[in-house]
């Protein structure tokens, strides 16, 4: 039996992973506590992620990066703004040309100072890009910004980032030279194109070894991973070791699992994790802000109404009417629903169709509903196996208009 010194020591190494698969540049600005647990089982952290998921983790005296080598495609997520809206190419050209400006710049830096040396950056790789142009282009290079402040390679010293984006209001930064140079995590070299440096980034292990060693970053690296979306040898690798990936796995992050017909999940603990935004991994679900818990009501409501009669089903496609009007209910559209996230706790969000996007796009993340590629805008929605965790059970309350005088079984997937 573990004495609870080393239940201890475990709890923090896991925590510490936890904290570098969400965030994989940490630094003593951003997450001081989770930084100097990192420091203190720095070797441990060094080995495990390099044996478990052949990722490399550097520890220095005010920064931790995790370079995520080989990071399959499937995985990977665009950058968010605060606004909930995807990073645009534009955004991204800010992104990388402020961190060019900002390896050279002083340690504090006025953002207007910033933007014209952005722009000197921008004219020499033959880029019309300009921050003062217009608002547009303003608020795009606040955005990238506020992106490296969450990074912890830029720091607020006076003004804000938030009131630069919006009114061009002054603001300074403390530049954290060593984390922006950690920003990067593949520099730039030598390639006849785009297409070649993403490919010698993303090399894997061939045979056995990449195989498994991309199952096991699929299932640390998403909500839910579906056997059916794995090429056959994958899938096959999948059905013979699972429980041994998923115990490698539960080693190092502390989690739970629940393997299932359809796939697999890990089930991470609730310690205040990343809020996902320039993270590889999707926010937690569900989750206690008001399109978070939209997106609950949204998924229990649609999986009480479509689940199938005879029994369970890996996928139910969602009539788009059916859709819509919970969407509008969801968004407050219907005055008689007296929900919490009616439209006035969601008063920050724009429109009903931004609304619409971000509900859509937190279950998306979380692999509980899927579109069919090239449907139209809020059609070809279809509910996932996994959805059906969150439909009620026979004792919770049922709403009113359901469609169904008494819910279904829980299905045993």
């Amino acid at each position: 039996m573990a004495s609870r010194e080393d239940v201890a020591l475990t709890v923090e190494r896991q925590t510490a992973a936890r904290r570098l698969l969400a965030d994989p540049l940490v630094t003593a600005h951003t997450h001081p506590e989770d930084f100097a647990l990192i420091r203190a089982h720095a070797e441990w952290l060094v080995q495990r992620f390099r044996r478990v998921l052949d990722y490399r983790l550097t520890v220095a005296a005010e920064h931790a990066r995790l370079v995520k080598t080989g990071l399959v495609a499937a995985v990977r997520r665009p950058l968010v703004r605060g606004s909930g809206g995807y990073f645009t190419p534009r955004t991204y050209s800010y992104l990388a040309l402020a961190v060019a400006a900002l390896l050279e710049a002083p340690p504090r830096i006025a953002v207007t100072r910033l933007a014209a040396d952005v722009r000197v950056a921008a004219g020499e790789a033959g880029l019309g890009l300009d921050p003062a142009d217009r608002a547009g282009e303003r608020r795009a290079f606040a955005a990238a910004l506020r992106v490296l402040a969450d990074w912890g390679a830029v720091e607020e010293h006076e003004g804000t980032l938030s009131g630069y984006g919006a009114e061009g209001s002054e603001a300074v930064l403390d530049v954290h030279h060593e984390a922006v140079r950690q920003v990067l995590a593949h520099p730039p070299g030598a390639a006849a194109d785009s297409g070649g440096f993403l490919a010698a980034a993303d090399a894997a292990p061939a045979g056995t070894r990449g195989v498994e060693l991309t199952i096991r970053r699929r299932l640390a690296e998403t909500a839910v991973l579906y056997r059916d979306d794995l090429p056959a040898e994958h899938r096959d690798r999948l059905a013979h070791h699972q429980w041994r990936a998923v115990a490698e796995l539960a080693a190092l992050l502390g989690c739970d699992a629940e393997i299932r017909a359809e796939g697999v999940a890990l089930i991470m603990p609730d310690d205040g994790g990343s809020d996902a935004r320039g993270t590889d991994r999707p926010a937690a679900f569900p989750s206690s802000d008001p399109v978070g818990q939209a997106a609950l009501l949204l998924v229990g409501r649609l999986v009480h109404q479509l689940r199938p009669a005879a029994g369970p089903a890996p996928e139910v496609p969602v009539p788009d009417d059916l859709l819509r009007a919970e969407l509008d209910r969801l968004a407050g559209s219907d005055a008689e629903s007296g929900r919490p996230w009616s439209r006035a706790a969601v008063s920050y969000v724009p429109d009903a169709a931004d609304f619409t996007g971000r509900v859509l796009g937190v279950l998306a993340d979380a692999r509980l509903m899927a579109r069919e590629t090239g449907a139209a805008s809020g059609s070809g929605w279809r509910l996932l196996a996994a959805a059906g965790r969150y439909g009620p059970s026979r004792t919770d309350t049922v709403p009113p208009d359901a469609g169904r005088s008494e819910p279904a079984a829980e299905e045993d997937r």
